[in-house]
């Protein structure tokens, strides 16, 4: 079952990722995936679950239903690394009273710069900065570390990243 998700995802994300599709609603994934903020793979795989579980209300048994989900999750896990690559990086906006401090130990440490963004506090009105730093996400430890040392009332978020375009690419 997860052999056989992971052999689809194999086949499918090879076809995506070199501008064909094993079917129609992966031409409608690649076309509407990006748009609504998915991957290629979520998008198949919440149209196959909605699927299977019409077929689980329609054929009164949900085995197979249930088995075919756990396949497609093998599946789209399998897709998103093909389309989208191994190598996911991590952007972190971390709110800082200490910006200089941090800015510099993370440029240090990780050897790349970053954006430094002027911000106020909603509620508080004070004056903060923003660090938007983009790291991959074996580092994410090491950077949350060295944040939380230096201002442990510091505010971090952190979303993926699947597309970086820059000139600096390579420097980084």
């Amino acid at each position: 079952m997860l052999f056989g998700g992971v052999i689809s995802g194999i086949g499918s994300g090879l076809a995506i990722r070199f501008g064909g599709a094993m079917d129609g609603i992966e031409v409608m994934a690649v076309i509407f995936a990006k748009r609504m903020g998915l991957s290629v793979g979520t998008f198949v795989m919440i149209y196959n679950v909605l699927l299977y579980i019409i077929c689980g209300v329609v054929i009164h048994s949900w085995i197979l239903p249930l088995y075919s989900i756990v396949t497609y999750a093998a599946a789209l896990r399998t897709v998103d690394y093909i389309v989208e690559g191994l190598q996911r990086e991590k952007a972190a906006m971390i709110i800082t009273a200490r910006p200089d401090d941090i800015k510099e130990q993370l440029m240090n440490e990780f050897g790349c710069g970053m954006t430094l963004i002027k911000a106020v506090g909603g509620y508080s009105g004070e004056k903060r900065t923003v660090l938007y730093f983009v790291v991959n996400r074996f580092q994410v430890m090491k950077m949350k570390g060295i944040v939380q040392r230096i201002d442990p009332c510091a505010y971090i978020t952190l979303t993926e990243v699947a597309d970086i375009f820059s000139i600096n690419q390579d420097r980084t």
